[in-house]
């Protein structure tokens, strides 16, 4: 795959990312009534780390396909 195609599959996989988030907080979490509370906490933790494994992931593919 060449490295444009990649990178715009890579960005639109944190648009992905936002609206998967989004979903939680505004339906999930209103419904369970978590907003404004800590039981939520643990879903904001692991979200974080799959954003930043995602973006570490994308980082060193592009650097390896535009190097290579």
């Amino acid at each position: 795959m060449k490295p444009f195609h990649f990178f715009l599959l890579w960005f639109f996989g944190f648009f992905v990312l936002l609206s998967f988030d989004l979903f939680i907080e505004g339906i999930v979490f209103e419904w369970l009534q978590w907003n404004g509370t800590t039981k939520n906490d643990w879903f904001f933790a692991l979200w974080w780390g799959l954003v930043m494994v995602w973006f570490l992931y994308g980082v060193k593919t592009l650097y390896d396909k535009i190097i290579k």
